[in-house]
């Protein structure tokens, strides 16, 4: 395993892609600190990615930028998948999502020791059907309905 920090974000987005909740302990510190949508602590971690990826099972990641200042690791990926399990409540539908992450680790010794992550998730709802869309009704046949 690297100590690169660049690398071990990498190997991140690789595992994603290869999802096996026991490897992602190949790379994170046992006590791992996450912060935002990551999870609290290693398992929490795992039950997060874990529960995306049920959701969109064949997601693939697009690194767009990688950035290194000492020992943290910025990235802005972008995510493609199908939407093929349940998702916040919303049955699947084989909707195609694509949509931006941002994520921060903290790397210590080739090992993730702490992570925070953002997903743009109202892009996703929309996507998938959880949001009303920004389109205005058709008014000619909503006063045709009060009209009945």
């Amino acid at each position: 395993m690297s100590d690169d920090p660049k690398a071990v974000a990498r190997r991140f987005y690789d595992l994603m892609e290869k999802w096996d909740p026991d490897e992602l302990e190949s790379i994170c510190s046992p006590d791992v600190k996450g912060h935002a949508g990551a999870g609290a602590t290693l398992e929490l971690l795992k039950g997060s990615i874990g529960g995306f990826l049920q959701a969109f099972p064949d997601l693939r990641t697009k690194i767009r930028h990688l950035v290194r200042e000492d020992d943290v690791v910025s990235a802005w990926v972008t995510y493609e998948g199908t939407h093929q399990e349940e998702f916040a409540g919303v049955p699947a539908a084989g909707s195609p999502v694509k949509f931006a992450a941002w994520d921060v680790f903290r790397i210590h010794d080739g090992a993730i020791v702490e992570i925070s992550s953002a997903c743009d998730i109202f892009t996703i709802l929309n996507q998938i059907g959880a949001m009303p869309t920004a389109t205005p009704p058709d008014r000619s046949t909503t006063e045709q309905r009060s009209s009945k």
